[in-house]
């Protein structure tokens, strides 16, 4: 046999060069081979994790619209896409079309969390439970608010006044109507006495006193400021109102919540330029912070509820 220059050795064996060309290609192909099977046996363990692993499930916001629909998704999308990303979590926004529906539905434990007015949460409170963990806070710093009754007729200057006329309300709702009634029943109108409005919400309620359809409404103090160079009369303003809350049945995972409350309760838009930047298109009940809610929260919260039983018992 013939050997070609720059011959190999191995196990004191000289290899010719077409002996050596065909090892390396035998070489070359045990090593792909190797290569392969290491990547299908990594590909089929993260397969396998992936398969374990449970899929992440939506984190559902619940609202009724105390403004209109498409005014609610403008000015609570933001607010998911703050949660979303301070939480890490695929939280949605869901709107019920009447407070009946929304408690029903987070009784049925169908929503993660729901945005909820004093006498709504007292309501779920009494049914099924559910417990306020994080309260937002007013323009002023405080978890509270006030109803407005108003009137747009400029002969109407007093609550009294509205007798034998037409008054607006967003039913259900704490401020825009449990409370502007039991105003009007302080002041001694009764059923029967005015004739009641109801509209889909809180904005609706304005757009038909500004236009003279009505003579008075009840809304929140947060709606009133938006409309108050216009001419409306405010005839009187409630006590101070335990404010909205988030909520949850107790049987919700705790994590979820603290996950929540603490995304939430670092923002000080009050003190931070960064944050209030961050919360400037979120809507006026949320945008100023928010507070763990204090001992005497759910009691004030159950006083107001208590209102909503009276009034409504005597408006039957």
């Amino acid at each position: 046999m013939r050997i070609e220059a720059c011959p190999h050795r191995h196990a004191g064996r000289w290899f010719s060069k077409d002996e050596n060309r065909g090892r390396s290609v035998k070489i070359r192909r045990t090593v792909a081979t190797l290569v392969f099977l290491g990547l299908t046996a990594v590909a089929s363990v993260a397969g396998a994790a992936d398969a374990a692993a449970p899929a992440q499930t939506t984190r559902t916001l619940a609202v009724v619209p105390f403004y209109s629909p498409e005014k609610m998704w403008q000015l609570y999308t933001p607010f998911i896409d703050y949660l979303r990303r301070a939480t890490g979590e695929p939280w949605e926004l869901k709107l019920y079309p009447d407070h009946e529906s929304m408690i029903a539905g987070v009784c049925a434990g169908g929503v993660d969390v729901a945005l909820l007015g004093p006498v709504p949460l007292g309501r779920v409170n009494r049914a099924c439970g559910v417990l306020p963990f994080l309260v937002p806070l007013g323009r002023d710093g405080k978890p509270a608010y006030h109803s407005m009754l108003l009137s747009i007729d400029p002969a109407v200057t007093t609550v009294g006044g509205l007798r034998g006329k037409r008054v607006g309300f967003f039913k259900g709702s704490t401020a825009a109507h449990i409370i502007p009634l039991k105003m009007l029943r302080d002041a001694g109108l009764g059923p029967g006495d005015f004739e009641s409005v109801f509209f889909e919400s809180q904005d609706r309620i304005m757009t038909a006193l500004l236009s003279h359809e009505l003579a008075g409404a009840g809304v929140k103090e947060t709606l009133y400021r938006r409309f108050e160079k216009e001419p409306v009369q405010l005839l009187q303003t409630s006590e101070a109102l335990p404010n909205f809350a988030l909520a949850a049945l107790p049987s919700q995972p705790p994590a979820r919540r603290e996950r929540l409350s603490a995304a939430l309760l670092k923002l000080r838009p009050r003190e931070n330029a960064a944050d209030a930047e961050t919360m400037k298109g979120w809507d006026d009940e949320i945008r100023n912070g928010f507070v763990a809610p204090a001992p005497d929260f759910l009691p004030s919260v159950l006083r107001v509820h208590d209102i909503y039983e009276t009034v409504m018992h005597e408006n039957r």
